[in-house]
């Protein structure tokens, strides 16, 4: 997206200001932390590109923010649909209660509302309602493309019990490759307020948490396609309880 001028710029933030979604230069990731099982690198500071954030203002089955969203069960078919509330996105019904156990609530930024560059990233932080365990994943989505009975793109996967795995969707339901998948303890239990974010330049995937770098992998299989979310709650999971309170992508 070209750079918008001042004027347009002042109108943009007051509309963002009014409905709490806001499209923004990309911002920089979190200051570095001390993560198990993660190094100490931190994402370089990102001052060009352009970047869409929202902390989910509305209530609404499937996510769409003005038709900003593509979800797994409206155009997917196969999944499931993102859902929100105020502050919160999360499943909207857990997942294998109806067809396959692989029928992730997922969603991701239309391209017709902002395509994407290959080199991109998605960020999310975690809510998670104290206490809670199940078996539940978030999810952050990289070169994603949903279609009838289609999606592919790579998912970068955080379990409640710390468990952090990257995979290949290859298209039909249930059909995944793993990419990176090195086991518990993984990076530690996801807490209320954790930023994860994930990042695609070239082939090369990495994955941040609260700033420090936890995973990379490569493949080049997809070389386009948008950034979004998902959610993968099983076995009597609770999809309210553990989700993103607020989610950015942008262009690297």
């Amino acid at each position: 997206m070209k750079r918008r001028n001042i004027f347009g710029a002042l109108l943009g933030m007051a509309a963002a200001l009014a409905s709490g979604l806001a499209l923004a230069a990309a911002p920089c990731p979190p200051s570095p932390v001390n993560v198990a099982g993660g190094g100490s690198a931190t994402t370089p500071c990102v001052a060009a590109g352009t970047s869409y954030s929202t902390s989910f203002s509305l209530t609404e089955n499937p996510i769409s923010e003005g038709g900003k969203w593509t979800n797994g069960k409206a155009v997917g078919l196969d999944w499931n649909d993102v859902k929100t509330t105020p502050g919160r996105a999360f499943a909207s019904m857990q997942s294998g209660l109806t067809g396959s156990r692989y029928n992730d609530s997922t969603a991701h930024l239309s391209p017709s509302f902002m395509t994407y560059t290959p080199n991109q990233f998605a960020e999310g932080t975690v809510f998670r309602v104290a206490g809670y365990s199940a078996s539940h994943e978030v999810e952050l989505l990289l070169h994603f493309k949903i279609t009838p009975n289609t999606a592919r793109g790579y998912e970068v996967l955080w379990g409640a019990t710390g468990y952090l795995a990257i995979v290949r969707w290859n298209g039909p339901l249930g059909n995944y490759t793993p990419l990176y998948d090195p086991g518990l303890p993984g990076i530690g239990p996801a807490a209320d307020g954790d930023v994860l974010r994930a990042e695609m330049v070239g082939n090369v995937i990495k994955v941040y948490k609260n700033g420090a770098l936890v995973a990379t992998t490569t493949d080049g299989t997809y070389t386009d396609g948008q950034p979004g979310m998902g959610f993968w709650p099983v076995d009597g999971a609770t999809p309210q309880n553990f989700g993103w309170k607020n989610y950015t992508a942008g262009n690297l």
